[in-house]
């Protein structure tokens, strides 16, 4: 299982924990599969750790395909996937399983227990990280413990 700490803009993150955004897009593919786990880092403004998925899958296909399949799971509107898809070939879909909210920990707080700790500017693989930043229960709540 691969661990990865993963930065979304806070209406996205906000969405996936809603249950209204299925699939976490990406136009770089991520080397994730099923069983996998995201931590998810909200960026600015917020810039804290709240919560984690586990991945429930990945999809990959040409970008005008992806939407048509899937796009009324993708928790955005056709303009802002059209926009930021626009120039790629390909779209990447990491699908949302089982997920948990925790209490955020901001940015401040990460580097001080984690020196130098730097925020992805898209993702980062962290073996260790899911109890250190999640703890027990959260890693309990995804069903990875």
């Amino acid at each position: 299982m691969k661990i990865l700490v993963m930065s979304i803009k806070p209406q996205y993150s906000r969405k996936i924990f809603r249950g209204e955004k299925q699939y976490e897009l990406r136009r770089t593919p991520v080397k994730v599969q099923e069983g996998d786990v995201v931590i998810v880092y909200e960026s600015s403004p917020r810039k804290a750790i709240v919560g984690a998925f586990v991945v429930n899958g990945v999809r990959r296909g040409q970008v005008d395909g992806m939407w048509s399949q899937w796009g009324n799971q993708f928790g955005v509107t056709e303009e802002e996937y059209k926009d930021y898809f626009s120039g790629a070939d390909t779209a990447h879909a990491i699908k949302v399983g089982k997920c948990v909210e925790v209490s955020p920990v901001p940015l401040s707080e990460l580097r001080q227990r984690f020196d130098g700790f730097r925020p992805p500017q898209s993702y980062m693989y962290w073996r260790d990280a899911l109890e250190q930043l999640l703890g027990d229960q959260a890693a309990d709540a995804i069903g990875v413990a």
